[in-house]
């Protein structure tokens, strides 16, 4: 399959007459997701990720395009969100992971140019995060979560003698573990947004008639506070 069959297999995400972005839609598929599943206590904010949708000089032709535009993207993203909420239900439920990227189609082995596509706009993601993502490849416990996409990253050229020779398996497996790594990396995401919320106020337990009052009199709770 190649990057413009995996392009074809779902519809388009903007339609004219409003701007294209400068991504592809399988670049963009990848930098949303990354969006979603960033690693973090906080999420990260739509200001900071739409910003770097256009480039630094987006153009537009009036209002109407950017709010069309924003629009499509925004439905987009809360699809995505939606997906993978669905998918970590049925992998917690099930063990089933059923969550496709834009990457796959069918049951067909993905292209690995269409991969690289896709990871390529999952990276520019993880830049809008670096110390989130740092952190979980610094970690000798998480960075595996991180391992299926790496083969994809674009880290300059590589010369030809450090290319192993059964890297087209590799990848395939690599390909084959994004899916579920992306449901992982939400998980992870949702536990440190949860760690990050202060916790309840303990309800009191029930004060006895000689314990302290719980004003900070010093009288015990039945001569004071609890006086019928």
């Amino acid at each position: 399959m190649t990057t413009a069959d995996a392009t074809a297999a779902r519809p388009a995400i903007l339609s004219p007459p409003s701007p294209q972005v400068p991504m592809s839609p399988l670049e963009l598929d990848g930098y949303l997701t990354g969006v979603v599943v960033t690693p973090q206590a906080a999420p990260i904010r739509p200001s900071a990720w739409i910003a770097r949708l256009w480039g630094d000089e987006p153009i537009f032709e009036n209002e109407a395009q950017i709010n069309a535009a924003l629009g499509a993207v925004m439905i987009r993203y809360n699809s995505l969100l939606r997906d993978i909420d669905r998918g970590l239900e049925r992998l917690e439920a099930d063990r089933i992971v059923n969550y496709r990227p834009l990457f796959l189609s069918g049951d067909q082995k993905p292209a690995h140019d269409a991969v690289r596509t896709w990871v390529r706009g999952f990276w520019k993601a993880m830049e809008l995060a670096p110390e989130a993502w740092t952190s979980l490849v610094e970690d000798e416990r998480t960075k595996i979560i991180i391992a299926p996409f790496a083969g994809f990253f674009d880290l300059g050229k590589i010369e030809p003698h450090e290319i192993p020779e059964d890297i087209d398996d590799r990848l395939d497996e690599d390909a084959a573990l994004i899916p579920r790594m992306i449901l992982v990396l939400r998980k992870l995401a949702r536990i440190r947004e949860a760690d990050s919320r202060p916790a309840p106020f303990l309800r009191r337990s029930k004060v006895g008639r000689n314990d302290p009052c719980p004003c900070g009199s010093g009288k015990k709770y039945k001569r004071c506070c609890g006086r019928a």
